[in-house]
C-alpha cells in the first residue's frame, strides 16, 4: 500500500477510535462553481437547534435559494467554511498544507452526514430532484436524480408565529415517517427545506414525529436584484436512489469495513458507534 494512503487510513482509524464519527473530506474552493440559475430570495434553516438564537447549538445551518427555474438547498455552514478556506489559500499561495482554521460551526462540525454534505437541486420545469453528495474520505462522490417528491399534506387551522411570520399547520406521511410542517401563506413559495414542498406557502418549520430532524427557519433574505444560484464543479458518480440509500446505510453501519480499513495492529477498525436514523425509511 502506498505510504501516503496508509498514513491517511491510520489517521482515519485513530479518529474513529477516539470519537466514533465518519471523517469528512477537505474544503472545496468556491471559485470552482458554475451558475445554474438566478433568484431574489434566500431562506436559512437551523437543523436540530437547541437554541434557535445560538448557531453553536445547531447540527447544521442550511440555506434554500430559489430561482426562476431551479432551487438549491445546501449547508451554509460548509459553504461558509469553504469561503474562509478559499480566502486563506488565496492569501497563502505557497502553503503546502490545508488551512486548519476553517471550522464549519455548529455542534457537529467534525462529523460527516449526507444531510450536511449534499446539495438538493429542484428542477421545476423537468419536475426532477437532483441530489449531489460529497462523500467521506475514500468513497466516490455520488449523484442521483428522481421525480420531484410529492408530499400528501393535510392542512389544519392551527397557527404559529415563526421568524415573524404567521404560519399554518400541515401534516403528512412521507417515505416512512410522519411529519408536521408550519407554512407561511403570506409567502407564496411552493418550497421548503430538504425535499419538502407542495404547500400554499413557504415551509417555515418541519419535523418528524420523533423529533430526530427539526428544520426551522430563522432568517429570510429578499433582494431587489437577482443573485446567482451556483453549484460546485465536483465530479460525481451517477447512481440511483435505491443504491444511494444502501451505500449511505453501509457507511453509517461500518465505514471502516466499507473502505477495507484496519487498525494499526491489523485488526478491523471499530464500527461507528453513533446511532443512525435515516429520514427515508422506504
Amino acid at each position: 500500500m502506498p505510504f501516503i494512503l496508509c498514513f491517511v487510513l491510520i489517521i482515519i482509524t485513530d479518529i474513529k477510535a477516539q470519537y466514533g464519527y465518519i471523517p469528512a473530506r477537505s474544503w472545496r474552493a468556491i471559485t470552482e462553481m458554475e451558475t445554474i440559475d438566478s433568484g431574489t430570495i434566500r431562506i436559512w434553516y437551523a437543523l436540530n437547534a437547541e437554541d434557535i438564537k445560538n448557531q453553536d447549538t445547531y447540527d447544521d445551518w442550511q440555506c434554500l435559494e430559489i430561482g426562476s427555474k431551479m432551487s438549491r438547498y445546501y449547508s451554509y455552514f460548509i459553504f461558509r467554511s469553504d469561503s474562509l478556506c478559499t480566502e486563506w489559500k488565496k492569501n497563502n499561495t505557497n502553503a503546502q498544507s490545508s488551512p486548519g482554521s476553517c471550522s464549519r460551526g455548529g455542534k457537529k462540525n467534525k462529523i460527516w452526514s449526507e444531510y450536511f454534505f449534499s446539495d438538493y437541486v429542484k428542477d421545476f420545469s423537468a419536475a426532477r430532484l437532483m441530489v449531489y453528495t460529497l462523500m467521506p474520505i475514500a468513497i466516490r462522490n455520488q449523484q442521483y436524480s428522481e421525480e420531484l417528491p410529492v408530499q400528501d399534506w393535510s392542512i389544519y387551522e392551527d397557527t404559529l408565529t415563526i421568524a415573524g411570520q404567521l404560519c399554518q399547520k400541515a401534516t403528512c406521511h412521507f417515505r416512512g415517517r410522519d411529519y408536521t410542517a408550519w407554512f407561511a401563506p403570506d409567502i407564496p413559495v411552493n418550497n421548503g427545506p430538504w425535499k419538502f414542498g407542495g404547500l400554499p406557502g413557504l415551509i417555515m418549520k418541519v419535523y418528524d414525529a420523533d423529533n430526530l430532524y427539526v428544520f426551522e427557519c430563522n432568517k429570510i433574505e429578499s433582494r431587489n436584484q437577482d443573485y446567482p444560484l451556483k453549484l460546485h464543479k465536483t465530479k460525481y458518480e451517477k447512481t440511483d436512489r435505491k443504491k444511494y440509500i444502501k451505500l449511505i446505510g453501509d457507511i453509517h453501519d461500518d465505514y471502516g469495513k466499507l473502505i477495507l480499513l484496519t487498525s494499526m495492529d491489523g485488526t478491523p477498525a471499530p464500527k461507528t458507534p453513533l446511532p443512525y436514523h435515516p429520514m427515508e425509511l422506504e
